[in-house]
């Protein structure tokens, strides 16, 4: 199943995935309001992840924009602007890494250190597991996460209540910003803004 997915390419998750309740959207309605982002920090091995979140019919949306390796903090902002990222848009960033977030706030972006409490992992993950939500196509490597992430498992092949140490990049970006904007048992209200081509 892992060459499936990961060595093939086949469209196909994994058993005991973390988050299986979503679906594949083609693209960004013009209806949809934007309501920020989350960014997962990465240089040699791991990528800088962003996904920016969308709210359409009730449901969210996730727009990978940034999954890349080897990105200087300038180059991160001008991956920002080049996809139109508003400067006045809070993007909720890995708290292990405020010079970053201090850089982005530098060239004028809203970053935000996401706040990590106990178990914010797991409540991050729960949030997001609470109703169905949409990724975007073009969204390859999250998409990929999503289908490799799964719950770990001791020695004997038990399920343990917390998740793999891997392909969390992406996932990492939206639980910050979900963490900050999802109400438990409920979305809840949302200010956004009307997305602009």
């Amino acid at each position: 199943n892992w060459w499936q997915v990961y060595g093939l390419g086949q469209v196909g998750s994994l058993e005991g995935v973390v988050l299986s309740d979503w679906k594949q959207i083609d693209n960004i309605p013009d209806e949809a309001r934007l309501l920020g982002g989350g960014m997962d920090f990465g240089y040699s091995n791991d990528p800088t992840a962003c996904i920016m979140v969308y709210y359409w019919n009730g449901k969210l949306i996730f727009d990978q924009i940034i999954y890349q390796t080897g990105l200087k903090n300038n180059e991160i902002a001008k991956l920002l602007k080049s996809n139109n990222v508003n400067k006045n848009t809070s993007i909720y960033c890995d708290s292990a890494e405020p010079k970053t977030i201090a850089d982005l706030k530098s060239y004028g972006f809203a970053a935000r250190a996401a706040k990590k409490g106990k178990d914010s992992i797991k409540y991050g993950l729960d949030l997001l597991s609470q109703d169905t939500f949409f990724v975007t196509s073009s969204s390859l490597e999250t998409i990929k996460d999503l289908r490799a992430y799964t719950w770990a498992k001791d020695r004997q092949g038990k399920v343990l209540n917390v998740p793999i140490d891997l392909y969390n990049h992406s996932i990492d970006a939206m639980r910050y910003w979900a963490m900050h904007n999802i109400k438990p048992h409920g979305i809840g209200k949302r200010r956004g803004v009307k997305r602009r081509n």
